[in-house]
């Protein structure tokens, strides 16, 4: 099992766009082999700032996942952020 932590930052005036975004992905990555879990985070602290949340199989498994989303949501996306987004694997 992996744990992946995806940070966004949304631009000043497109937290809402983004945030729709982020929840409206969700569903999608529940579906894909090897995904386990999935959440939307958004700061207390920082109304522009989104954590994603996911655990996996592997980290393999993950990789693979990105070819399932659809290449114009990579295109919706971007406009919404505030620089690009960071991810890491971590394990427990």
């Amino acid at each position: 099992m992996v744990i992946r932590i995806n940070e966004f930052r949304a631009k000043a005036d497109k937290a809402e766009a983004l945030k729709a975004f982020l929840t409206g992905i969700i569903p999608m990555m529940l579906e894909i082999e090897g995904c386990q879990s999935s959440q939307l985070l958004e700061s207390h602290h920082d109304s522009l700032r989104f954590v994603v949340l996911e655990t996996w199989d592997s980290i393999q498994a993950h990789k693979a996942s990105v070819a399932a989303i659809p290449p114009d949501a990579f295109a919706e996306v971007t406009p919404l952020l505030d620089g690009m987004p960071k991810g890491e694997y971590f394990k427990n």
